[in-house]
């Protein structure tokens, strides 16, 4: 058999006492495929829990930066409802966008905080 071949057969290939055992008849190739697509389902079962929806996050940049954490929480929602039409990839990008919008709202936080705090300090110095 040539290796493109074998590649193709490798989700039916099975091990039994350490030696790699092709199928021989189609009830085994039948059985084969169906324990190698339930695996897959229950890996990305797994997969989709494990997705995070930065929620807390979400909640701390709210109260950080208002506007752009209101924006940051409707992601996190939007990555919850996804995950319950265990949608795996539409799921996975708005976690993405979510996680890259939430980092963008702390920074942009904490510099208009700390911008403000400076000016303040800045204003109340020049005072006295």
């Amino acid at each position: 058999m040539e290796k493109h071949e074998i590649d193709k057969l490798e989700p039916y290939l099975e091990k039994r006492n350490g030696f790699t055992w092709l199928p021989q008849s189609d009830t085994d190739y039948y059985q084969s495929e169906i324990a190698h697509n339930n695996l897959k389902l229950s890996q990305n079962k797994r997969d989709l829990m494990n997705i995070s929806d930065y929620l807390f996050w979400s909640i701390g940049n709210f109260f950080l930066f208002f506007i752009l954490g209101i924006i940051c929480i409707i992601l996190s929602v939007r990555v919850r409802e996804h995950k319950r039409t265990k949608d795996y990839e539409s799921t996975l990008k708005l976690s993405q966008r979510t996680l890259v919008m939430n980092i963008f709202t702390t920074i942009v936080g904490i510099s208009f905080l700390v911008t403000m705090l400076a000016l303040l300090i800045n204003k109340s110095s020049t005072n006295f």
